[in-house]
């Protein structure tokens, strides 16, 4: 996945779900899809109020993989499609279990469908307060609400800001510094802040037979280890720019023409060479690799023999970006500041999305959304 799971409603756009199991025979996995409140808790709408076709259906585009060590059954899902059409804008859960087994999810995907009834005026920079001057960015904002009915804009009007494809850090339930006539205008010095962090790390594992970017050895098994180079803290180092891809990470091969079904699973060895952190936490791989969640496979324990703090992951052969995050027992809180550091100059993406309550249906339309990068401005 690289960009954002969003898509315009009565669109062409459509999103893709692409998953792999680790099975020698196909399954009959099926999908539902839940309608949700601007704060991810479930609407009260029924499903024929939001979605035009069956409630639940089949995942039927499937292949096996093809030559590789690892065998798996690649499956592909494109939202909407003939079978389902969303009537209704907002966020949506997609849920997909095994037929055999409906009480139980295999997983979870989070998207948002938008209606772009609104416009919105933002703008990011760095923060106007000195203690997050050269760390931090603020976004400002202004909606106009246009023709968009309302009853009351301070109750009725949703704001979240995500940094990049973050879950964990979203600001939301901002009330507007002030409002005029039908713009709000939300301005402030820190409540709509973000920790700058810094760029995403990077490897390369679109081949088995040479070294490519940041792989140190490869070692040949029944399933074949990539050890990449140590990583070293960057937060007591001078900023340095270099391109990244938000974190996202491209399934690909080199010596083969389709990655989806061709490209093998290698496990991946991360050390970080850093003394044991004083603060009580626990330190993560994160980033699209990890499905932008913070999970116990990607927690990194401390290796008193090497020096570092370790862990290994199974990944798909391509282009991966990642990043640490340290998660402290005090705050509960995920930040980069004790490996990688917070810079004013870090390019990052922030999405902003705008909800209205609609009192007809009983729901929140997500009516706006507006992308906008911090990439270049410093």
């Amino acid at each position: 996945m690289i960009d954002f799971p969003v898509v315009q409603l009565n669109s062409a756009s459509q999103l893709l779900l692409q998953f792999d199991d680790f099975s020698f025979d196909s399954r009959d996995y099926m999908y539902i899809l839940s309608h949700c409140n601007a704060d991810w808790t479930i609407s009260e709408l029924h499903s024929t109020e939001f979605v035009n076709g069956f409630s639940d259906n089949y995942i039927q585009d499937y292949q096996f993989s093809f030559n590789t060590k690892v065998s798996y059954v690649h499956y592909e899902l494109l939202l909407p499609n003939q079978d389902i059409q969303l009537t209704k804008s907002g966020n949506y859960i997609l849920t997909v279990y095994d037929s055999e087994n409906p009480d139980r999810a295999l997983m979870t995907k989070r998207f948002m469908v938008y209606d772009n009834l609104l416009s919105i005026q933002a703008k990011v920079q760095q923060a106007t307060l000195a203690e997050g001057r050269f760390t931090d960015h603020e976004i400002d904002i202004i909606v106009n609400l246009n023709n968009v009915k309302y009853v009351n804009p301070i109750r009725d009007v949703h704001l979240s800001i995500y940094q990049g494809h973050r879950w964990d850090n979203v600001i939301k339930n901002l009330t507007p510094s002030f409002i005029e006539q039908k713009r709000l205008v939300y301005d402030f010095e820190e409540e709509s802040s973000f920790e700058g962090g810094n760029e995403y790390r990077f490897f390369d594992t679109k081949s088995l037979r040479f070294l490519t970017e940041r792989v140190q050895e490869i070692i040949t098994d029944s399933v074949d280890i990539v050890l990449l180079y140590p990583d070293y803290p960057w937060a007591n180092q001078a900023y340095g720019f270099y391109p990244d891809i938000e974190g996202y990470y491209k399934p690909n091969i080199l010596e083969k023409s389709d990655p989806s079904i061709e490209a093998d699973y290698v496990w991946v060895n991360f050390c970080l060479k850093q003394n044991v952190f004083i603060d009580e936490g626990d330190l993560y791989i994160y980033g699209g690799l990890t499905n932008w969640t913070l999970t116990e496979d990607s927690r990194l324990n401390y290796d008193t023999r090497l020096g570092c703090y370790e862990t290994s992951l199974l990944l798909k052969q391509g282009y991966y970006n990642y990043t640490y995050l340290f998660l402290s027992d005090k705050t509960q809180t995920s930040s980069q500041m004790p490996v990688d550091g917070n810079f004013h100059q870090t390019s990052q993406n922030y999405l902003i999305f705008v909800y209205v309550y609609d009192y007809d249906f009983g729901y929140d339309r997500l009516l706006g959304i507006q992308r906008l990068s911090s990439k270049g401005m410093f």
